[in-house]
């Protein structure tokens, strides 16, 4: 009996160790370490906002070194005469140009700004008058009231030594990232090339196309406006690729007339001319015209500035303070409507990837605005680690320009980098400001950081 009782102890005891065993096999691998497809994620829902955003080259903007008694303005602008700026023949005052800019690096605010030689009003030949002094002629004008001395814009010495000038400018501001546009002007009345009701001083079209051509030689980089007054010097500017300033909205008889003009030249121009190039401009008679433009004439205004697809309206409109709680209701409204207004419809891609494989993505993006983005920023996937950490980031293949108004679908591919760790990522998109180490577009959406990483996805990553 002992002998059988001993042979069934041992039989009992390989079976114990040989269930141990599979136990174990079991453990290590049926049941192994735990991976990606244990991990469980939480879809994203992209939600789209109303509120005004703060976003570059758009909206209100007024005088350089003022604010926006409501908004956080983006843009600055400001006129200048020569005069000012090159006193002495040669010598460049760009103190003078520069005051009152602030730390755009911190700040964000742009500038944009035009040359006048004959500024109504200013008190002062803004022609230098070491030109003068060389014998360009003065001659008289009266306009709105003021009186004054406008120079021979056809005077060998003065297309001269304008010459020099611009390409002065340029050599200090083509590049130069606080420059947000050139506003093309040096001839007519405030630079907007016009001479109403003066029209014995209007120049030559050589003169004309003289000075034009300055400016681009100057700036070839930076995007160019000018006022629509001349029809030679906007069908010049616009088939070379610039933009059109409009200096008098806000009437009926205002709004067609700039229709009228524009038809002049071709009928389709600023139906052409938007999609590539900025359309900008603001109201006739100062301040009072912009409260007046958007308070009783409100509609009218909307509609046309919808209809021609302005990015941004000042320096007259750039800092209107609200007349009423309904007035603050449409200055939103068109705030948001002026230039572009991106959101985020919809980010698809699959769940699970393993580290060095393709992501196929679509995104759909809306733009709610009435214009495109007209510089080529970066559009930046991020995947965001459990640490808020950006474990990886590229730039995606996607021109940010051609989203004009409405529904764009964007299908692109991101190859997963091979040091990723087997987790889950948020991912995010941002569109970052390429000059400054600020946010840069931001969407219409919620979700965003402080960078202005915007929320669209995760995704679970198996190394």
């Amino acid at each position: 009996m002992r002998r059988v009782w001993e042979e069934n102890r041992v039989k009992t005891s390989l079976l114990s160790i040989s269930g141990f065993w599979i136990l174990v096999h079991f453990f290590t691998l049926g049941c192994p370490n735990r991976s990606s497809t244990e991990l469980e994620i939480e879809r994203v829902e992209l939600v789209e906002i109303d509120d005004v955003l703060p976003n570059p080259y758009k909206g209100f903007v007024p005088w350089i070194g003022s604010t926006n008694p409501i908004y956080n303005v983006k843009l600055q602008v400001a006129t200048f005469g020569w005069a000012d700026i090159e006193s002495q023949e040669g010598v460049y005052n760009w103190a003078r140009l520069e005051q009152n800019w602030g730390n755009i690096a911190v700040t964000g605010k742009r500038v944009g700004f035009r040359i006048a030689t004959e500024i109504p009003g200013s008190g002062q030949n803004d022609t230098p008058q070491w030109l003068i002094d060389k014998g360009v002629a003065m001659r008289p004008y009266s306009i709105d009231g003021h009186d004054g001395l406008a120079p021979d814009w056809d005077n060998p010495d003065f297309l001269e030594a304008h010459h020099r000038f611009i390409m002065a400018l340029g050599s200090r501001y083509d590049r130069d990232p606080r420059i947000a546009w050139i506003d093309i002007g040096s001839y007519g009345f405030w630079g907007e090339w016009h001479v109403w009701l003066n029209e014995d001083l209007a120049a030559t079209q050589e003169t004309k196309l003289a000075i034009l051509e300055d400016y681009f030689e100057a700036f070839p980089s930076k995007p160019k406006v000018i006022a629509f007054d001349d029809d030679f010097a906007t069908e010049y500017v616009t088939d070379h690729g610039g933009g059109i300033r409009n200096d008098c909205l806000g009437t009926e008889d205002a709004n067609t007339w700039y229709l009228t003009s524009l038809n002049r030249i071709d009928p389709n121009l600023n139906d052409r001319v938007w999609r590539i190039a900025i359309i900008t401009g603001e109201f006739c008679g100062s301040e009072w015209g912009a409260i007046e433009g958007t308070t009783t004439r409100f509609d009218l205004n909307f509609n046309f500035v919808q209809h021609t697809h302005w990015s941004f309206i000042g320096s007259a409109g750039g800092a209107i303070v609200p007349q009423s709680d309904v007035h603050r209701e449409n200055l939103d409204r068109l705030h948001k409507t002026l230039g572009y207004r991106f959101v985020l419809k919809r980010v698809d891609h699959s769940e699970h990837i393993h580290v060095g494989e393709e992501l196929s993505m679509t995104i759909e993006v809306k733009n709610r605005g009435i214009a495109p983005f007209y510089f080529n920023w970066p559009l930046i996937i991020y995947f965001i680690d459990a640490d808020g950490i950006a474990a990886f980031e590229k730039e995606l293949d996607v021109d940010i320009r051609q989203w004009l108004p409405g529904v764009h679908i964007e299908n692109v591919t991101v190859t997963v980098a091979d040091h990723l760790t087997t987790q889950s990522y948020d991912v995010r998109l941002a569109i970052p400001d390429p000059d400054f180490d600020l946010p840069g577009i931001l969407f219409a959406n919620t979700g965003g950081d402080e960078e202005g990483r915007y929320l669209v996805s995760r995704l679970i990553v198996d190394e």
